[in-house]
């Protein structure tokens, strides 16, 4: 049982950070990805999960990457709303 714990702590940590990372490769445009990269880790470090040296650093990347992606995401939200005001595009 204790292996199938870590297996779904693997696979919930890859998860994650293929979000984290998708959320940035489209800039941001989907702030859902970058919300499930940080509340992944955020959940697991709060729940005193034990993992691996490997699920830790991907965790943070994960972290950082789902930060900018939604840093991001405010960046379109103001650029699209700057445009509207001024060209009329939207």
């Amino acid at each position: 049982m204790e292996n199938k714990g870590k297996y779904i702590i693997e696979k919930l940590s890859r998860f994650a950070f293929t979000t984290a990372i998708i959320g940035v490769c489209i800039i941001g445009i989907c702030p859902a990805f970058g919300a499930i990269g940080i509340t992944v880790p955020l959940v697991l470090k709060l729940k005193n999960v034990e993992m691996s040296s490997e699920t830790l650093s991907r965790n943070k990347k994960s972290l950082v990457a789902g930060i900018i992606s939604l840093v991001m995401f405010v960046v379109d939200l103001i650029a699209v709303i700057l445009l509207n005001n001024k060209f009329g595009l939207f």
